[in-house]
């Protein structure tokens, strides 16, 4: 059975919904503007998924990759979309809901990205830490979304809650 992936209008969504969840961790965390040098990362969705990138059961997962530089190895941060957990969460919901759990998936995932970059939390974190980690990101990220007036952002949460997602190390 195929997987269900992005179509290129959804895809356009992904695309908008990042820019718009950039602004808001940028001015949320009062950082220089998403993507920057100090907090590299990428984006990815099913159909370039490979191996530990794809999770069964989370709207994203994140890994980071371990870059060879001149001064040092740098940590990559790549979000993976999982487009048929998200598409089967939303189907029938209307773009809306698409945009809506789209905007809280990437929002948190680049919140993440932040405080794992900051060493505000060890992405090695023990099960215990891990969970607080996620519940904390997880009321950051409804706050940065309550700030700007999203306005399907207390029917997202009644919805999903706080969905545990996955994250791994890849060297």
């Amino acid at each position: 059975m195929a997987l269900l992936c992005f179509d290129l209008e959804q895809l356009s969504l992904v695309s908008q919904t990042l820019a718009r969840s950039e602004t808001l961790v940028s001015s949320g965390f009062r950082i220089p503007a998403l993507p920057s040098k100090h907090y590299p990362y990428e984006l990815v969705t099913l159909v370039d998924l490979q191996g530990p990138e794809r999770a069964d059961h989370a709207f994203a997962h994140l890994v980071v990759y371990e870059r060879p530089r001149a001064t040092g190895p740098e940590p990559l941060y790549r979000i993976c979309l999982q487009d048929d957990i998200i598409l089967g969460r939303t189907a029938g919901a209307g773009r809306e809901w698409l945009e809506a759990l789209l905007g809280y998936v990437l929002t948190h995932e680049l919140v993440h990205v932040v405080r794992f970059q900051r060493a505000e939390q060890s992405f090695h974190a023990a099960d215990a830490a891990r969970e607080r980690e996620e519940d904390q990101v997880h009321q950051l990220t409804l706050g940065l979304l309550r700030a700007a007036r999203d306005p399907y952002v207390e029917r997202l949460d009644e919805l999903y809650g706080n969905p545990v997602i996955p994250a791994s190390r890849v060297r």
